[in-house]
């Protein structure tokens, strides 16, 4: 067939057939453009037909009914049924269509996690963003996320017009609720989140009493735990353990030399893109992400050779602009899961066994390694995109607990 997946005349009918049918020729060219073998290719075809028949007895019919959250309802739900009849592997199908028909125009971009539906949550989100400066990642990844759950805690569902009442029992139980499976500073940030809402609710005369005062947050000391940092010499034979010789090789290389000149994080070195590097005025550009602060800063020899030898041996012909890659199909942009997956792979291969083995290890230890050759708090602190210096802080505590490890024996005064 003209498709170079099935070469039996008619065996390529079913997957033409259905709603999903008409999107059979893009799906199949956005996977041979991205390595998929004709194996894989047939399998993941067959996942889509299923989705296909799913649809038609969910009596969907317009491929936009995939779009926006009734969208992201109707995946969720056929995951979990497949999930239920124990083919979950089915799934992968699916996400790679959806990816190809968001990348050709037929879907629109994914988008994050919206606000639940109610006026008072909505009002917050604006005070956030518009009066606060909070940037787009944290009102998402906590603002919404934990207030989306509370409602969800109380009763709430998607229909429901109107906030469920709530007391400071409710919150209490809530928070009880949810420290049986997060840490204590994880607990302390959803308390956050609570206790600004309902301060809220009670200044736009939303709310009667302030309930805010109420709510206690885990006790945690300041600095009562320390970052776990590396000897520089040890990140140099993590470095050391790359075979930069193999495609895989002159990433991992890259990105772990980027994670290393410029403390940066997982996420920050996955979005980095091709247009983030002026490679004639030599400086490195790094996005805005978790405290929505981006900077400039110089692009090291090392650095820099490093890219340059992942882009013109190792990274695949790409339409994305993000630098690095996977290597199997769909090649799409790694993610910051990998990135942590890699450093902790290396950090074990050179017989190191830290409590924390991922990226953030080797952001605390390039911190350490400034201070220790003199670098100032506000300095390090710009390196690293702080907005406060309290975060910067930890890090001249982690140093100074290193001097009890190499303090010099005193004699004694006779």
């Amino acid at each position: 067939m003209s498709s170079g997946v099935y070469l039996k005349a008619g065996a390529e009918t079913p997957h033409r057939q259905g709603l999903l049918g008409d999107y059979y020729d893009r799906f199949v060219n956005w996977m041979t453009g991205r390595g998929y073998s004709v194996y894989t290719m047939r399998r993941l075809l067959w996942h889509v037909t299923y989705f296909g028949r799913y649809l038609k007895r969910r009596r969907v019919e317009s491929i936009d009914q995939l779009e926006g959250s009734s969208g992201r309802r109707l995946l969720v739900s056929y995951a979990r049924c497949l999930k239920r009849k124990g083919y979950s592997r089915r799934y992968a199908g699916v996400r790679a269509f959806v990816r190809a028909l968001r990348e050709a125009g037929a879907l629109a971009p994914a988008s994050p996690p919206e606000a639940p539906s109610l006026s008072e949550i909505q009002e917050y989100v604006i005070f956030l963003r518009d009066q606060r400066g909070i940037c787009e990642g944290n009102i998402h990844g906590r603002y919404i996320y934990y207030l989306g759950n509370f409602m969800r805690f109380l009763g709430w569902r998607e229909d429901d017009a109107c906030m469920p009442p709530f007391g400071i029992s409710d919150i209490d139980r809530f928070i009880e609720h949810i420290s049986v499976r997060l840490k204590r500073s994880t607990v302390r940030i959803a308390t956050g989140v609570l206790r600004g809402f309902v301060r809220f609710l009670y200044q736009t005369g939303k709310r009667d009493a302030d309930l805010s005062p109420l709510i206690t947050s885990p006790r945690q000391y300041k600095l009562q735990s320390l970052p776990v940092v590396l000897q520089w010499s040890d990140v140099r034979k993590i470095l050391g353990t790359v075979d930069r010789s193999t495609r895989n090789g002159t990433r991992d290389y890259a990105i772990l030399v980027l994670l290393a000149s410029y403390g940066l994080r997982a996420g920050e070195a996955a979005h980095l893109k091709l247009e983030d590097i002026d490679w004639r005025r030599k400086t490195i550009h790094i996005a805005p992400g978790k405290t929505g602060k981006g900077r400039w800063l110089p692009l090291t020899p090392q650095a820099g050779k490093a890219v340059i030898q992942y882009l013109k041996h190792g990274r695949p012909r790409s339409e994305y602009r993000e630098i690095f890659l996977l290597q199997q199909a769909p090649r799409t942009p790694i993610n910051y899961g990998s990135i942590s997956l890699l450093v902790s792979r290396c950090i074990r291969r050179v017989g190191l066994d830290p409590p924390h083995r991922g990226a953030h290890v080797l952001r605390h230890s390039f911190a350490a390694h400034l201070f220790r050759a003199g670098a100032s708090l506000k300095g390090v602190g710009d390196l690293l995109g702080h907005q406060h210096p309290e975060s910067t802080h930890i890090y001249t505590k982690s140093v100074a607990d290193r001097l009890r490890e190499v303090a010099l024996e005193v004699p004694g005064v006779k």
